[in-house]
């Protein structure tokens, strides 16, 4: 059989271009739904992807300029929609590929299972241990805050912070949606715990509700590894209270709203104030009731104090006791002297001999009688002089000689600044004269 009749002929680039031609114009636009098996990144930025079902493969492309806008970043195992062009390509070797614009998941369920399975792997490891949880400053110096530069999120954290207790605030941009939001949200988390000076106390990850695809990037593993070893207490603010992505569990404390966030990072000024006011006033009853206390004891002791008067006649007091005391021990010893004398004459006898002897004692005596009157005599004499020397270093005279002067008002002596006011004239009394002062200041 002769194939060569009414065939037409083409060039290898002539047939490849009719072909082209063909599937792009009978297929503009197309949506394919299938499993990622194979992920690759190429050196200029363009991801390669294998899409499968259960019986054939095929191959996709996602160009730079477009990858930038992808609402998350693809992952082997992923069941997505693919919306894009046909296109051949025949340089090399004939083949077709799908351009892709938009990549969706085919399904919120099977996004949910890529997050759940994503919890799994993590809680396992202990990133959502509370143990692991920094704690929050109670007034932080400085805000850090991750979110996008335009929009309302990064406005009503100003504005709250504001009204509540204003706080400087350094706002780190980054894209919160996309396959860059994760890498982005990472190095401003790593450039925030890098600072070396001005470095905040707290960090505030931000951005508005949106559905569970929208985010994607915050449900990011790498991110939340990032999140949980952060050495700055980070709070998460992402969607609204019923949006709970991976970041929330891993971050030290979750706000459901960038609102509620900035509530929680700082406290209300003026209930600050009512609680100073508050302890300002406990502190200073405190402390009058404490200088009250030690001002009683204080007019107790001044009480117990003896003055120079008082102490002269507890001397003089002491010597007229002692006086009487020395005058009997005289008479006493006198009086056993005499007694042992006349018992001495009762025994004396007539001999001579006798006599003289007893004489002999009698002298003795005397003069151990006489002996010991005078070494009581010197003994008394010298305490005597000793109380007189002491009394006299005491007396008022002997402090005016060593500088000291009496101060008195109105008759009356002044022991304590308390009892002199400005102006009051006060008397001084020298050793030699009593002078007036007129008192000008009370330091």
């Amino acid at each position: 059989m002769n194939l060569n009749y009414n065939i037409p002929e083409y060039g290898v680039t002539q047939f490849n271009r009719a072909l082209k031609d063909l599937i792009e114009d009978h297929f503009s636009y197309v949506r394919i739904k299938g499993e990622i098996s194979e992920l690759r990144l190429a050196t200029k930025g363009q991801i390669y992807i294998t899409l499968k079902d259960q019986t054939s493969i095929l191959s996709a492309v996602v160009w730079e300029q477009k990858k930038r806008s992808l609402r998350f970043e693809p992952e082997t195992g992923m069941e997505v929609i693919l919306t894009g062009k046909v296109t051949t390509w025949s340089k090399f070797k004939t083949t077709y590929q799908i351009d892709v614009e938009k990549i969706e998941i085919a399904g919120e369920g099977a996004l949910l299972k890529i997050i759940e399975e994503r919890k799994k792997r993590l809680k396992k490891n202990g990133f959502f241990e509370e143990s692991n949880k920094q704690q929050i400053p109670y007034l932080p110096s400085r805000i850090g805050v991750i979110t996008s530069p335009t929009g309302s999120v990064i406005h009503d954290i100003i504005n709250r912070i504001s009204d509540r207790f204003k706080t400087p605030i350094d706002l780190w941009p980054v894209a919160v949606q996309g396959t860059d939001a994760p890498k982005n949200i990472i190095d401003a988390i790593k450039g925030f715990n890098n600072l070396i000076r001005i470095k905040p106390d707290v960090i505030i990850i931000a951005r508005g509700g949106g559905s569970t695809e929208d985010l994607m990037a915050f449900n990011d593993e790498k991110l939340a590894e990032v999140v949980s070893k952060s050495k700055i207490p980070i709070i998460s603010a992402v969607g609204h209270e019923t949006d709970t992505t991976i970041i929330d569990l891993v971050s030290d404390l979750r706000a459901s709203t960038p609102t509620a966030a900035a509530e929680l990072v700082v406290p209300v000024k003026s209930e600050l104030i009512n609680i100073i006011i508050n302890l300002n006033q406990r502190m200073s009853f405190g402390m009058e009731n404490i200088c009250k206390e030690k001002s009683a004891e204080l007019k107790n002791l001044i009480s117990l104090i003896k003055t120079p008067q008082q102490i002269i006649d507890s001397f003089k007091h002491r010597l007229s006791y002692i006086e009487p005391g020395l005058k009997r021990i005289i008479q006493n010893n006198m009086k056993i002297a005499f007694r042992d004398l006349m018992s001495l004459f009762g025994k004396l006898k007539i001999p001579n001999d006798l006599i003289k002897l007893k004489k002999l004692n009698i002298n003795n005596f005397t003069k151990d009688l006489d002996s010991s009157i005078k070494r009581e005599f010197i003994k008394n004499k010298e305490k005597y002089n000793n109380f007189l020397r002491l009394i006299e270093t005491n007396s008022v005279q002997s402090n005016l000689k060593k500088g000291y002067s009496i101060l008195s008002k109105k008759n009356k002596i002044i022991n304590s600044s308390k009892l002199i006011n400005e102006n009051d004239t006060l008397s001084a009394r020298l050793i030699d004269k009593i002078i007036e002062i007129k008192i000008k200041k009370i330091n």
